[in-house]
């Protein structure tokens, strides 16, 4: 059965001190999807689903289009002004680009990155994503996506400057627990530095 309707979650997480943790900061996520189906909706028990419907329109009842957006902002309560970015531990920090979110990146690429390279992480990000997947022959799909996001370095001024974008493709195979997808996605906007584009292989719905 394909899925259908809103998803809608949050989370708000508070570390004090008072409650005997080494750091203080505040963080919110929010997360919201929506699935349309193309497929006819469940049927009343003892009724007898149409078999005259044409191929074509078969084939695209068993197509799904999916929105999905996501920000999270973490604050240190620790410190404010220009080195506050340093005052949060790496692993409390916000990462984009990769399978789930940002395509065009590997995983964690999307964002601030110390002078080695290494990704340093954010207090601020946001991802939007709409995928449209179709069926290929028996449990195989195809998809094609659109992914949007950014990272921010400090919670600062919060917002949707420096968007980092994907236009892609994929496969996946539909599992009972969940389709096995592989994805790439290229960098329409890439910077100097950046790489034209990622392949990602992975399990599980993208968002």
């Amino acid at each position: 059965m394909s899925p259908r309707g809103f998803v809608v979650n949050t989370t708000l997480d508070l570390a004090s001190k008072a409650f005997g943790s080494e750091i203080e900061l505040a963080r919110g996520t929010a997360r919201l999807a929506y699935f349309l189906s193309f497929a006819p909706k469940t049927l009343t028990p003892g009724v007898t689903e149409d078999q005259t419907v044409p191929p074509l329109q078969h084939w695209f009842q068993q197509s799904l289009l999916a929105f999905g957006a996501r920000a999270g902002l973490v604050h240190s309560l620790n410190n404010s002004g220009p080195d506050e970015a340093t005052t949060l531990p790496i692993d409390e920090r916000f990462f984009n680009g990769g399978a789930t979110t940002v395509r065009s990146y590997g995983e964690r690429d999307l964002g601030p990155h110390d002078p080695k390279g290494n990704p340093i992480g954010g207090e601020f990000f946001t991802v939007f994503n709409v995928e449209y997947t179709f069926p290929i022959y028996g449990e195989l799909q195809g998809a094609v996506f659109y992914d949007a996001g950014n990272l921010l370095p400090t919670s600062e001024e919060p917002g949707v400057d420096d968007m980092h974008y994907a236009i892609g493709a994929g496969l996946r195979y539909k599992l009972p627990i969940g389709p096995i997808r592989l994805d790439y996605g290229v960098n329409p906007d890439r910077q100097p530095g950046e790489d034209i584009g990622a392949f990602h292989f992975s399990f599980g719905f993208a968002f």
